[in-house]
């Protein structure tokens, strides 16, 4: 059994610069960083390299006495979550602001907590701005600046001192699944990761928009809990016209990237409101970027017979031009059917992994050529399908060779795909192909795609005659 990494937690009040200091340390913006306090509402986690050393990274949200903020409770929640795991934690200030009431409350609360604690003093470009915080009693201040890079190395160094044990390299076991979890906002996503967990990991709140990181966590899976499922709990997604923040828009694009590092994704719909055209725009997507799909409708239990009927009438011809897409009902409140709706995208995770022979591939392609020729241009031109082979999975991606790749119509591509999918009992599987023509250095057809060039020679055979000219 592997050791466990090392958890370094960082806290303090809002808007004293955690995530510019976090996205510092990991190497890139991972997480969101705004110019307002309260951007960063969920802990946010993520393993990297400090020095040789793998550690996790931990961003919270910000500490502090809000009356106006609804979520403040939960905040803290997620912060003392943790404070629980941490074997170290950095305690974030503000040079410009100095040390402030709440800094020493939450000076007081970990000298309490006996928890190894390093007193970071962010903003501090210039000598000195860190002797206020003496007074906090936290041992040596460790001036920094987040934004310029100014005393990261020697933060560092001091991080290293303090870690139990140094682990050289990452050992990141492959997970069975990677599942993303989509909606609009405030359709049930994080409540539907808190009943797969079996205990609330993610903020949830009445307030759209709450979720605005793309989050990874790993659960156990399984009877003995031998496999691992990669969860990843996505920001609500608004029309482009609706997103007037700048952090919600950076949220939107992170959804995107977290589209690309999951194997399915679970399209969560609310029950209780109709299907609207961004609820078709996110499943293409989805599809777009590589992603099995299955959707769930949330809140079941506001619905009687007669409206789900309707309901699943109308998604039925919303989805008619998807890939034959499960749909599954659910109460992610009340937990029901939250276990099946697991199993179901672990399955279609395998399915995105699909792989196989090249000699099946090829009685497909027969068969489906069989079934339905490829349309000819206007009787001009046959377009024959001669060979295919898989190049790639998540989604499946497949080339064939024929002889005009440039003539393939949409319409015989859709057929191709949805002939795949029955063969091979792929539903909700993406597949993408790749036309290229055949290896012939004598062809001289135009449209399409050839993997050589065809080199100019000589005509042979009888020349044309010249006419001969009048005299």
């Amino acid at each position: 059994m592997r050791e466990p990494l090392p958890v370094i937690a960082i806290v303090g009040r809002p808007n004293v610069g955690k995530s510019t200091l976090f996205n510092r340390l990991v190497g890139k913006r991972k997480a969101i960083v705004g110019d307002r306090p309260g951007v960063t509402v969920d802990r946010l986690e993520t393993t990297c390299m400090l020095g040789e050393t793998a550690v996790v990274l931990v961003d919270t949200g910000g500490i502090g006495e809000d009356i106006h903020n609804a979520m403040q409770p939960s905040i803290d929640a997620q912060v003392e979550a943790a404070l629980e795991i941490a074997d170290v934690v950095m305690f974030a200030t503000d040079a410009q602001t100095g040390a402030t009431p709440i800094d020493s409350m939450i000076a007081d609360k970990l000298r309490k907590a006996s928890l190894t604690t390093i007193l970071v003093v962010n903003k501090a470009e210039n000598p000195n701005m860190e002797l206020d915080f003496f007074k906090l009693g936290l041992g040596d201040p460790q001036p920094i600046s987040a934004m310029h890079g100014h005393g990261s190395k020697a933060l560092i160094q001091r991080i290293l001192e303090k870690l139990p044990e140094k682990q050289q390299g990452i050992d990141e076991v492959e997970p069975l699944a990677r599942v993303a979890v989509i909606g609009r906002p405030n359709v049930g996503k994080s409540t539907l990761i808190n009943a797969w967990l079996g205990y609330d990991r993610m903020v949830v709140s009445p307030i759209a928009g709450t979720t605005r990181d793309a989050i990874d966590m790993d659960m156990p899976y399984g009877k003995d809990g031998a496999e691992t499922v990669r969860l990843v709990d996505t920001a609500g997604q608004r029309k482009h016209g609706r997103i007037h923040d700048v952090i919600e828009f950076v949220a939107r694009v992170k959804a995107v990237q977290a589209f690309r590092r999951a194997d399915v994704a679970v399209m969560v719909l609310d029950g209780s409101e109709g299907i609207v055209e961004q609820d078709m725009r996110l499943m293409t997507l989805a599809h777009e970027e590589g992603c099995a799909l299955i959707v769930v409708v949330n809140k079941l239990d506001l619905l009687s017979d007669t409206e789900w009927a309707y309901y699943a009438e109308r998604l039925d011809y919303r989805m008619r031009g998807l890939a034959n897409i499960a749909v599954l009902r659910m109460s992610a409140k009340e937990r029901r059917g939250t276990r099946k709706l697991l199993g179901e995208a672990v399955a279609a995770a395998k399915r995105n992994k699909f792989e196989t022979g090249t000699g099946e591939l090829n009685r497909w392609l027969t068969q489906a050529q069989d079934q339905q020729r490829a349309p000819s241009d206007h009787g001009k031109s046959i377009v024959r399908l001669k060979y295919v082979t898989q190049v790639g999975q998540c989604p499946p991606h497949l080339k064939i060779f024929c002889n005009r790749p440039g003539q393939i119509r949409a319409s015989y591509l859709r057929y191709l795909e949805e002939s795949f999918r029955k063969q091979f009992h792929l539903p909700g599987v993406p597949v993408r192909f790749t036309f290229t023509s055949s290896e012939n250095p004598y062809a001289s057809e135009e449209g399409g795609k050839r993997t050589t060039t065809a080199a100019k020679t000589p005509t042979r055979g009888r020349k044309a005659r010249k006419k001969p000219q009048k005299r």
